[in-house]
């Protein structure tokens, strides 16, 4: 089934868990099939890509807004996660030399929603952050 979800939100973390609740109500309803590994694959990643655009992007101003948006074509999630902080390059940062000492704080997320989907970067001047990743649906 293919299907769309867009929502703009304030950069305030109390609605990041809301909205990712959301998210996965709707790809439950579009993916009834989701299975309980691609399930916890997004409640991450758009977990991270949300935190993320709220304190690094928008370094919390409730003034700022957060647009993420969702479709679903066939067996694949399209998203998107965009603020209107000064962005990054995502392709960069992946890029760094990752050894047990440089994994600090800062930089996992990415890492780990890297990890988690088929493809990841960045657009406009790098504050908005776009994935896709097909999913394994049973049923």
């Amino acid at each position: 089934m293919d299907g769309a979800y867009q929502k703009c939100i304030p950069s305030d973390k109390g609605q990041i868990k809301p909205v990712v609740r959301e998210i996965l109500g709707f790809l439950q309803k579009q993916l009834p099939g989701l299975s309980e590994d691609d399930y916890g694959d997004f409640r991450l990643v758009f977990s991270e890509l949300l935190y993320n655009a709220v304190i690094h992007g928008n370094h919390e101003d409730a003034r700022k807004q957060v647009v993420v948006g969702v479709e679903i074509k066939r067996d694949t999630v399209f998203a998107s996660v965009a603020d209107e902080g000064r962005g990054f390059d995502v392709s960069r940062q992946l890029a760094r030399d990752w050894n047990g000492d440089s994994l600090t704080e800062s930089g996992r997320g990415m890492r780990l929603v890297f990890s988690l989907t088929d493809d990841l970067a960045s657009y406009d001047r790098g504050n908005r952050i776009y994935f896709h990743k097909k999913v394994a649906v049973h049923g």
